[in-house]
């Protein structure tokens, strides 16, 4: 058995308390619990995904080049 810490000793004993933090443009979730901070998605059946810390980086590092992408492709008028 792997010893736990006590900050996810109450998610080891009774199960992660998730809570919403957003929800995406493709209706899936983003769910974070209270007492360890794990951080878990939702797929379109509903499913739980675990997201760890490289996704996270990569997800938020994506978006930020679609914002770009958004940015520079709009039309100019002179």
């Amino acid at each position: 058995m792997k010893p736990t810490r006590s900050k996810t000793l109450p998610c080891a004993v009774f199960g992660h308390n998730y809570v919403k933090t957003k929800t995406n443009p493709d209706h899936t979730l983003e769910l974070v619990c209270s007492h360890c901070n794990a951080t878990v998605i939702t797929d379109t059946n509903g499913n739980f995904e675990e997201l760890n810390v490289p996704d996270r980086h990569i997800q938020t590092t994506l978006r930020q080049l679609f914002h770009l992408k958004l940015q520079t492709s709009k039309p100019k008028f002179s």
